[in-house]
């Protein structure tokens, strides 16, 4: 049943969806986007994936936008803020999962400075090269610097071999010589999947777009 829950809420538009009462999100939770399997996506999953959970290849931060709830997060696009629906649709329509977590209690009273912090980071391109830079960010790199101040995520050496094989896979070896670098194995750096793995996140469930704005923020408990 729950499987086939899951499979509804992927496929069924969202304005035909309703999702059932749940735990509502709040400022500060973290969402977190299931990774495909090709592409960069799938290069990132394969370095960095846990067998324990579902791999992701995104996070993005839960706020209090100023027309409702929004996401502060670093894509493509660039650092920015967008609307929750838009931001879950685009989720939807690429035939993702978002996968919701919270900070544990010891935690929460980061959460007002971090959502602080994160808005003076948007407006920054993003960092392709996942080398750490102050003048651009990739998603969990603007996440964990958005609560720097507070010690909640730490830097660690980033991974680029293949972990089952433990080769660097020939994406990021022509990846990167395209860029004229090196692969950055061991460089300090985050990913969404160790991130997912903090003791400072607690794994709520899988998050459901409903057919009202209002109701947008109800978690379909996995």
């Amino acid at each position: 049943m729950r499987t086939l829950l899951l499979l509804i809420n992927l496929l069924v538009p969202a304005a035909l969806w309703a999702a059932p009462p749940g735990v509502h999100l709040q400022e500060g939770d973290l969402l977190f986007v299931t990774a495909g399997t090709t592409g960069l996506s799938g290069a990132i999953d394969e370095a960095t994936a846990r067998q324990d959970t579902a791999g992701f290849d995104h996070v993005a931060l839960v706020a209090d936008g100023a027309e409702g709830r929004t996401v502060l997060h670093a894509d493509e696009l660039g650092s920015r803020e967008q609307a929750l629906a838009e931001f879950l649709d685009n989720a939807r329509q690429k035939h993702r999962q978002v996968i919701v977590y919270r900070l544990v209690a010891a935690y929460q009273p980061a959460i007002p400075d971090a959502v602080a912090k994160a808005r003076t980071l948007l407006g920054k391109p993003y960092n392709a090269t996942y080398v750490q830079s102050e003048d651009s960010y990739y998603c969990s790199d603007f996440i964990e610097r958005a609560f720097r101040a507070h010690q909640v995520f730490a830097l660690q050496p980033m991974n680029f071999r293949n972990l089952q094989t433990g080769r660097i896979s020939p994406y990021w070896t022509e990846f990167y010589r395209s860029r004229g670098m090196e692969v950055p194995q061991d460089a300090p750096g985050t990913n969404p999947n160790d991130m997912a793995a903090s003791p400072a996140l607690q794994r709520l469930g899988g998050l459901s777009l409903a057919s009202r704005p209002a109701q947008a923020a109800d978690i379909l408990q996995l």
